[in-house]
């Protein structure tokens, strides 16, 4: 495996400094302004109750989700595009953010009861469909690619199965009760309004896990984007490492999805953007990718707070506002 440039370790010091400046950026403005001080005594639970329930209750959730669900997306793309051999490959592509949207609609069919417009179990079991259905996806192809896994057959796969689950998105929306289509719309979108302590340390945990599965993996990530004779000639097993690389993705895509909902262009623009700075390999490619998906997040996350403030637009509309002017270009 090759070093990491200075080049990528002078971006890694310069994103992370800007990330964490924009993250207390975060913590400290809302309805009520408190000091750099106060966030870092409310974040280790030393201050006054109010400031400990505003910040560690309230804004910590939701800014670091955001951050996490982005990182993730953004390492989930910039690995799918190096197994498709594309650099218009996303997660979305292979199906998965609209599985675990289909998850969600699924969840809320069996489980509201629209005499009283509540449901009948706890709502935290909406991340748990969501990840089982997002999975479903990548089992799906496994077993559809099982004789012939090129990136081609990937990718025609990966978009059948996409339009089936749309069709099962909308058909969900139409016949389910009225009481959900407004919070089903919200949460297509992406949106990270109500997330808990408790989804943070998971989806932070499941990421955690699949990035070290991911620097494991750095020189079969790099051996990837060559021809398929190639890699075999080499000596690599193309079969087994590309649907471990492939699941790796999902996994990534499906707790950003069953935490954040339809947050999209975030797998698409990150890795996009890394590329541009510090070129194709992943010893590269990986960290700065995380970091550029973390901050497009928290960016997001702060303008979708603040620009139309008392009102709450989903963080879906503006990474979406970000990514595709990008991808226009």
């Amino acid at each position: 495996m090759n070093k990491i440039k200075t080049k990528t370790i002078h971006y890694i010091f310069l994103f992370s400094i800007l990330l964490i400046v924009l993250i207390f950026l975060s913590l400290m403005f809302g309805e009520k302004t408190i000091t750099p001080s106060q966030v870092l005594k409310a974040l280790f639970a030393l201050d006054t109750k109010y400031n400990n329930m505003l910040v560690r209750t309230l804004r910590a959730p939701r800014v670091f989700a955001a951050v996490l669900a982005c990182s993730s997306l953004a390492l989930a793309g910039a690995i799918m595009q190096g197994i498709i051999k594309n650099d218009l490959a996303s997660p979305e592509i292979l199906g998965v953010s609209d599985a675990g949207c289909v998850g969600m609609l699924v969840f809320y069919t069996l489980f509201i009861d629209p005499k009283n417009n509540s449901l009948t179990i706890p709502i935290y079991y909406l991340p748990l469909a969501c990840f089982i259905f997002s999975l479903s996806t990548i089992m799906l192809i496994i077993f559809f690619t099982r004789k012939n896994p090129s990136s081609f057959r990937l990718i025609l796969i990966g978009i059948g199965l996409s339009a089936i689950f749309k069709a099962l998105r909308n058909i969900l929306i139409i016949q389910g009760p009225v009481v959900f289509i407004k919070e089903a719309a919200t949460w297509l979108t992406g949106t990270i309004y109500g997330v808990q302590g408790k989804d943070v340390y998971i989806l932070g945990l499941w990421a955690f896990v699949s990035l070290c599965l991911s620097i494991i993996l750095i020189k079969e990530l790099n051996l990837q984007t060559f021809d398929d004779n190639v890699i075999v000639t080499l000596g690599s097993n193309l079969k087994r490492n590309r649907y471990l690389l492939l699941f790796i993705s999902s996994a990534l895509t499906s707790g950003a999805v069953a935490i954040g909902g339809g947050i999209s262009f975030v797998g698409l623009v990150a890795p996009h953007i890394a590329k541009k700075l510090i070129g194709s390999r992943f010893e590269n490619l990986i960290p700065i990718s995380i970091l550029i998906g973390g901050l497009i997040g928290v960016v997001s996350d702060m303008a979708s707070k603040w620009l139309f403030y008392p009102i709450e637009i989903p963080i879906g509309v503006f990474t979406a506002l970000v990514g595709a002017p990008y991808f226009i270009y």
